[in-house]
């Protein structure tokens, strides 16, 4: 077996779960597989998807079919998100596959059953970008602020986003410093308050919410939004699933794929010097209420990192690990996303 598919088999070891959970259904997601055979073809191969159901997004608005039109455009986005989110070989064609899915998720946002309004977030002399939906009912609705990871961004969260949407809050995906449309603000980066501060006053006047905050962070995420929480005030609420707790520390350990990855999302000379710089050793821990949650078989961030997560929670933390979870629990989301948005809501008050 050739490097190339080791590749091919071990992105798909770790993230199949994640794709079916963002909703493309299993065997979708297995026949595109399939069809790239080899990791050279797997940008093509996903891209070739993705136009598809953008294709099939575009006729069914022809003929006036919002609701098929926004789903299909959400889907497009999804194929070419997973596209590229492991693709390192050939960056042009990285970077135009990602411009293809924010574009199909521009088109999708205003069809969703909640709509996806575009937020503008003014950031160090331009801005960072996200997508605000709110519940249908009764306002006002508090805030759930869910922050990505190293490789995803905000066109990636309409299914996690509803089961926020569904228990009365709003929600804000964004991508900060580093992540989606952020990277035109460098790489990423370990203290992403700044960030975090501007998105919440950016939305802070608009109707409907209460202003009651959360964040929500997922792997590379769960470590951004505790050390955020960390640094803020206001805040009513912090959950990290999956994320870590001294980069550097697990740096030897990571699997190829993911090193890979981080050194995407890290840039410069040094990744592992860089790497060493996404710790929580060395802060004062939030002092709002934490939900730390974890799998207990992921292979990338280890379960022992959940508890020293938990140990630095001023305010203390409800922490989880799930035995037969893994990187992200996605291949138990029955069990973890409910939990998050339960949790959330009643600290929020929803």
């Amino acid at each position: 077996m050739s490097e190339t598919e080791n590749r091919l088999l071990s992105v798909v070891e770790h993230w199949l779960p994640r794709m079916e959970v963002a909703g493309i259904p299993s065997a979708t997601a297995k026949a595109v597989i399939d069809s790239a055979g080899v990791w050279e073809n797997w940008l093509a191969a996903w891209s070739a998807e993705g136009d598809r159901h953008a294709g099939m997004g575009e006729a069914a608005l022809a003929r006036g079919r919002r609701v098929t039109a926004g789903e299909a455009f959400a889907r497009a986005s999804l194929f070419y998100h997973f596209g590229q989110f492991m693709a390192f070989d050939d960056l042009d064609a990285k970077e135009r596959v990602a411009a293809l899915k924010v574009a199909a998720f521009r088109k999708a946002a205003p069809l969703l059953e909640q709509p996806g309004e575009p937020v503008e977030v003014p950031f160090e002399g331009g801005v960072l970008r996200g997508y605000l939906r709110r519940p249908a009912g009764q306002e006002p609705h508090p805030l759930a602020l869910i922050i990505p990871g190293s490789d995803s961004t905000k066109e990636e969260f309409p299914a996690f986003e509803r089961h926020f949407l569904l228990r009365g809050m709003a929600t804000l995906s964004l991508d900060g410093p580093g992540q989606g449309e952020g990277r035109s603000h460098g790489h990423l980066r370990a203290d992403v308050a700044p960030a975090v501060a501007a998105a919440i006053k950016a939305v802070e006047d608009r109707p409907g919410l209460t202003g009651a905050v959360g964040l929500v962070g997922m792997a590379f995420g769960g470590f951004l939004a505790l050390r955020a929480a960390a640094a803020l005030e206001g805040l009513a609420a912090v959950v990290s699933i999956n994320g870590f707790y001294d980069l550097g520390a697990l740096w030897p350990s990571l699997p190829k794929v993911y090193q890979d990855n981080i050194t995407f999302a890290l840039g410069g000379d040094d990744v592992v010097e860089s790497a060493r710089r996404f710790t929580l050793a060395d802060i004062e821990g939030p002092a709002v209420p934490a939900l730390v949650l974890h799998g207990g078989r992921d292979r990338i961030f280890p379960p022992s990192e959940a508890q020293k997560c938990a140990d630095i929670c001023r305010a203390g933390a409800e922490l989880h690990v799930f035995p037969t979870g893994n990187h992200v629990c996605n291949n138990i989301p029955w069990m973890y996303r409910p939990l998050v948005a339960d949790w959330l809501a009643e600290r929020l008050k929803a």
